[in-house]
């Protein structure tokens, strides 16, 4: 595989200018800070010079033009982050909130494919949810979600067996309803543990919003994790 730059360069193009067709979800981030825009989807882009993004509210706080951001976008079913700096934003005739301009970017930081992206939660905020396993209901922590499965923490044990089938009901950011039903494939006790009883569920099918939904919430726990994720040599 040819890994010199002019290949790496025709890559990030080619990926932009796809990306750029299907209007992929994005959001950004300043380089060594968890502030972030998301809920973003890639609007226009000119080839080489810069890309816009909308879906921004005017309540959002933009990093000043030239500040370093790191993009992070789905597209294919691969998450890529990408290295890029901020742009004065437009304004829109149409969009609630300014288009949000940012300069072609320059690298590949970091890729996943989505279904293989388990997004965990250190130092982050796990998410209430509620389970129903054979007519009863159960408190738990929503610890770490990808596109085929979810781990869930529980404050106390209670008869579970492996294949069973349960529904969990939890909220995304920005109060967005999600739904799952599951299967338990691995469960195990953590003694002295806040959430002793841990529980991997591989998930059936959703609905496309749910997906959706979804997938935005793992790209957005994504890129406040990405800083933390790499090592300090690679900043």
């Amino acid at each position: 595989m040819d890994s010199s730059p002019a290949a790496e360069n025709m890559e990030l193009d080619a990926l932009l200018i796809a990306a750029g067709k299907v209007a992929s979800p994005a959001s950004l981030r300043e380089s060594g800070s968890l502030r972030m825009l998301g809920d973003l989807q890639l609007h226009s882009l000119e080839p080489g010079k810069w890309l816009l993004f909308k879906g921004a509210k005017r309540r959002d706080q933009h990093p000043p033009a030239g500040t370093v951001l790191t993009l992070s976008l789905i597209l294919g079913g691969e998450c890529y982050a990408l290295r890029t700096t901020m742009g004065e934003p437009l304004s829109s005739p149409v969009e609630t909130g300014p288009l949000v301009r940012v300069s072609w970017p320059t690298e590949i930081l970091e890729r996943h494919r989505a279904e293989d992206l388990r997004v965990a939660s250190p130092g982050l905020p796990a998410l209430d949810a509620q389970v129903s396993v054979g007519g009863r209901l159960y408190a738990a922590k929503l610890l770490n979600l990808s596109e085929t499965g979810i781990g869930l923490g529980f404050p106390q044990s209670f008869p579970l067996v492996l294949r069973a089938h349960l529904d969990v009901e939890t909220f995304l950011p920005g109060g967005i309803p999600f739904q799952i039903t599951g299967e338990v494939r691995h469960m195990e006790i953590l003694e002295g543990e806040s959430l002793p009883l841990r529980v991997g569920v591989v998930m059936g099918s959703m609905e496309g919003a749910a997906r959706e939904g979804m997938r935005r919430f793992i790209q957005a726990r994504r890129t406040m994790l990405s800083d933390m994720l790499r090592k300090p040599s690679d900043r």
